[in-house]
């Protein structure tokens, strides 16, 4: 169980450096909480797949990509986050 939650914060981490890295490329972008979210969702989920699935996490994240699951997931968080939660963490 342990190996599990560790994956899945990997990711998270994972997910919390790739949107801190595409907030500081954006010069004039203010910080969107929406898409900071959006990003540790992915690196979570990639993190539990390489747990489950036996492998490093760079592997995970290239074979969910290439069935479709990183879009399909992007779909899904981006409908749930406008549809009902944005609301409360608008500023």
């Amino acid at each position: 169980m342990f190996e599990v939650v560790k994956n899945i914060a990997s990711g998270m981490v994972s997910g919390l450096v790739t949107a801190f890295l595409g907030y500081m490329k954006s010069k004039d972008e203010e910080f969107d909480l929406g898409k900071f979210a959006q990003t540790l969702v992915i690196g979570g989920l990639v993190g539990a797949v390489a747990q489950v699935a036996g492998m490093s996490y760079n592997d995970a994240y290239d074979y969910l990509a290439s069935v479709g699951a990183i879009s399909l997931l992007e779909y899904l968080k981006k409908t749930v986050w406008r549809r009902w939660l944005s609301r409360f963490f608008r500023s």
